[in-house]
């Protein structure tokens, strides 16, 4: 079957010729007037799309836009990376302007999800309640031309799991595996960059799949969340043993990969890591201006 996939990845997909992303939300900001806040939101626009990866809690997804002088309602697509709330709390506000952009998602992404603090899931609980056109993303998904998600994501890493305690009942007596979790990517003229949004299965795994359906043994950008935060000292190693493995040459780390892991990754790879707060810009390819 993985080979079957590979071969569909090899024929399908184009190179993405010139690319614009945009945080939108994150945890800290930088520059007049945008907020941060306990949350990833990242626009990504090439030469014929744009998509939304993720939206925050929504206290700062329409403002930061704003700011920023970027129009939401021309959105092609939404993807979500999970159903946790500060990556789907800004959806109701989103989908008011991006009428027209379809929503790519995992279906255990709108069922309820717990952790020690209480109730953390999606504000939405079946998709009755969503009037956009829905594509279900359990496997790998072209979202827009180019750009693939990766559905969900294979665990083999003995040292990787979901980052913490969760379930989906409020009791707490069902684990919650996180099978949402999925991650993008894309072929760019630098190479392949690929976009987290916690990596709740696992960096390490993540990269994995994404070298397994692209035959890639080197990625030029690794961005967003790591969810590093509670990992621990070996399993924070392997994670940098593993970016080294696929030459990583940007490393954006953000959100939740959690201050331990930050300064190993900005003390071992200082020379690859970049900021990647609300304000932040990477471009690559041919890019000029913006799409």
């Amino acid at each position: 079957m993985l080979n079957r996939v590979k071969k569909a990845w090899v024929i399908v997909s184009k190179m993405i010729e010139q690319l614009l992303i945009t945080v939108l939300v994150e945890n800290t900001a930088s520059g007049r007037g945008l907020l941060g806040e306990h949350g990833l939101s990242f626009l990504l626009e090439t030469e014929t799309s744009r998509l939304l990866f993720d939206t925050g809690q929504g206290l700062t997804l329409l403002h930061n836009a704003q700011q920023l002088e970027i129009d939401l309602k021309a959105l092609d697509a939404i993807v979500l990376s999970h159903g946790h709330y500060d990556h789907t709390g800004g959806l109701p506000d989103l989908l008011q302007q991006a009428r027209e952009a379809t929503l790519f998602l995992h279906p255990a992404a709108i069922a309820p999800k717990y952790s020690p603090r209480g109730e953390i899931g999606a504000p939405f609980r079946d998709a009755q309640s969503i009037d956009q056109p829905i594509v279900w993303t359990e496997k790998l998904t072209e979202v827009v031309p180019g750009i693939w998600v990766t559905g969900a994501i294979p665990r083999r890493h003995p040292l990787e799991d979901t980052g913490g305690r969760f379930w989906t009942d409020a009791n707490h007596e069902n684990p919650d595996s996180l099978m949402d979790d999925q991650a993008l990517f894309m072929e760019t003229p630098e190479g392949i960059v690929v976009i987290l949004g916690c990596a709740h299965a696992g960096v390490i795994n993540t990269l994995d799949y994404v070298a397994d359906l692209t035959g890639h043994s080197k990625f030029h950008a690794v961005l967003g969340g790591m969810h590093l935060v509670n990992a621990s000292q070996e399993r924070i190693q392997a994670t940098l043993d593993h970016l080294r493995k696929y030459d990583v040459q940007v490393i954006g780390a953000n959100h939740c990969t959690g201050p331990k892991a930050m300064g190993a990754l900005w003390s071992e790879l200082v020379d690859r890591c970049v900021d990647a707060r609300v304000g932040t810009r990477f471009k690559f390819g041919n890019f000029t201006s913006t799409p």
